[in-house]
């Protein structure tokens, strides 16, 4: 008896690689997207707390500047702060984008950015060297 792959398991296994095909953005995470997330005040609002450089108009200093961010932390370390910086900062009042584990009265179902997005965010942060 030989070992091939059943109908269905290569039928599957096509399936994935078309769905996989359709979606390489998924896959790259791109700064611009991050930038945009980071100034919309439904999804990443960084820009409420937080200066990016060259903003202009009304500039938060309610938390640290992000200029020179990615000079300070590694990809992995800036991805930690975005999910959930009170595992960095115990008493940080930044919100757990990445999460809604350990938070009171959430009235959301899941968290305020999908893993997609906090990828898209780092990439946006790792520019800023």
């Amino acid at each position: 008896m030989t070992d091939q792959p059943s109908q269905p398991r290569n039928v599957l296994a096509a399936a994935m690689a078309s769905l996989m095909a359709l979606s390489p953005a998924a896959a790259q995470p791109m700064p611009e997207q991050g930038f945009r997330i980071m100034n919309t005040g439904n999804t990443g609002n960084c820009i409420a707390c937080h200066a990016l450089p060259g903003q202009t108009g009304l500039v938060s200093t309610f938390g640290p500047a992000l200029d020179k961010v990615a000079s300070r932390y590694s990809p992995e370390e800036l991805r930690h702060w975005v999910t959930d910086a009170r595992k960095i900062k115990p008493n940080t009042l930044m919100p757990p984008f990445g999460t809604t584990q350990g938070t009171n009265a959430s009235v959301r179902a899941q968290s305020i950015l999908s893993d997609e997005q906090i990828a898209h965010v780092v990439a946006a942060l790792q520019t800023l060297k």
